[in-house]
């Protein structure tokens, strides 16, 4: 491919990584003016947030074969649309179309989620390690910059307006990745691979599959149940609001250098051992010191930072393992969507059952400890993972068989 094309798609890849969580986090900092604004109970704002996990949860298998039925590409540009669509209906303010709205948002972004890691295989193989690296962090720092941003902007325009602005981002996603998808060479879908002639072909009668999927799952979990419930905990343990804002910032803020150097990093078998051991470990690390307890603000911004440099090292580990731990990008498709849909049932789930534990027992400190358990096993899943077969290389050389677990590119 021509260099334009690198430039124009990488463009299209940073914009897209961008997209893949703004239009979520961005809604919990007004969700006290959208019961002054638009009436809705604060319980029922909530599933604002709720909604398009359990849509990733739902979409995300769909995706996978809509990618390798239409193409990848083709697929993640109508998701844009989906997306976009979503985020106009958002701006007419009434909570049916709120909530519509949110629905088409969820769906939207799954496409990114699921068919993102197997575009860069199939396109883009030589880069995948820059690319896989940028758009984790581009996800974690549009974050943090519509975390910080909407509440001031609604303050100084209107509901309307604020939620305009943020999907300017999305019109121009749609608009890089249309001009990126015309210039990519086609792939005839109707041309039938040899696996095709020879059955029916599935991920998920490989152990490798499931080893990443509850990895993926389990790794969710953690991430969105401490981003959740660590405000709460420094509240509750003297801190001001504004105070447990600032510390839950340290979470996100320290994730992204992981998450951007994490597939560079697990090039190699060496590379990806680190980087699990390195995952688990900063989790293990920070629930142990959380459970003991401290007033100390620096003491507890060590803790946020080492627990947002694990999930994040975790998560993007995630997407090297869909990359890496299959022979072709329609099974990277497949197994990124059995995956994402399996683990975000967990990251939906994860947030409500830590609320009832707490409301039950009254106590931080078992929190803490099923966190750290959890942490440990995330350690085992991922070595696990490492060492298991890839999807579909019993159908290769045996000599290549590692050139394809742990390729250079």
């Amino acid at each position: 491919m021509k260099k334009r094309v690198y430039l124009i798609g990488g463009l299209g890849i940073i914009l897209i990584g961008a997209n893949m969580r703004l239009p979520i986090t961005m809604m919990p900092p007004i969700l006290p003016q959208l019961h002054t604004i638009m009436g809705i109970p604060t319980s029922v704002s909530g599933w604002l947030t709720t909604i398009p996990i359990l849509m990733f949860a739902f979409v995300s298998p769909l995706m996978g074969k809509w990618g390798v039925r239409a193409g990848n590409s083709e697929a993640l540009f109508y998701s844009l649309l989906i997306l976009t669509v979503g985020l106009a209906l958002r701006i007419i303010t009434t909570p049916i179309l709120l909530f519509t709205g949110t629905i088409l948002i969820g769906i939207g972004i799954s496409g990114g989620n699921v068919l993102l890691p197997s575009i860069i295989q199939e396109y883009f193989p030589k880069q995948s390690a820059l690319l896989t690296g940028i758009y984790p962090a581009m996800m974690t720092l549009s974050s943090g910059i519509g975390t910080a941003t909407v509440a001031p902007l609604l303050k100084a325009t209107n509901l309307s307006a604020t939620l305009a602005i943020f999907a300017v981002v999305t019109v121009l996603t749609v608009i890089v990745w249309g001009a990126t998808m015309a210039m990519l060479p086609k792939t005839d879908r109707k041309v039938e691979t040899e696996e095709d002639k020879e059955g029916d072909f599935s991920v998920k009668s490989y152990k490798v599959t499931w080893l990443i999927t509850f990895y993926f799952g389990t790794q969710s979990l953690l991430a969105y149940s401490l981003m959740t419930w660590l405000p709460k905990y420094w509240v509750d343990h003297g801190f001001t609001s504004t105070t447990a804002g600032l510390l839950a910032t340290f979470f996100q803020l320290f994730g992204i250098p992981l998450a951007f150097f994490t597939p560079t990093i697990a090039k190699k078998k060496s590379g990806m051992i680190g980087m699990v051991i390195f995952g688990a470990s900063t989790i293990i690390l920070a629930t142990a010191g959380l459970m003991f307890g401290s007033d100390s603000f620096a003491v507890n911004a060590l803790w946020s930072a080492l627990a947002g440099m694990g999930t994040a090292a975790a998560f993007t580990l995630s997407i090297v393992f869909f990359q890496r731990k299959t022979t072709r990008y329609e099974q990277t498709a497949e197994l990124s969507g059995t995956a994402q849909s399996i683990g975000y049932l967990f990251a939906a789930v994860g947030p409500i059952a830590s609320g009832y534990l707490i409301e039950i027992f009254h106590s931080w400190d078992l929190l803490f400890v099923i966190y750290f358990i959890m942490a440990v096993i995330l350690g085992i899943l991922g070595m696990l993972t490492i060492y298991s077969r890839n999807v579909g290389s019993e159908k290769l050389p045996k000599k290549n068989q590692d050139i394809v677990n742990f390729s250079t590119d």
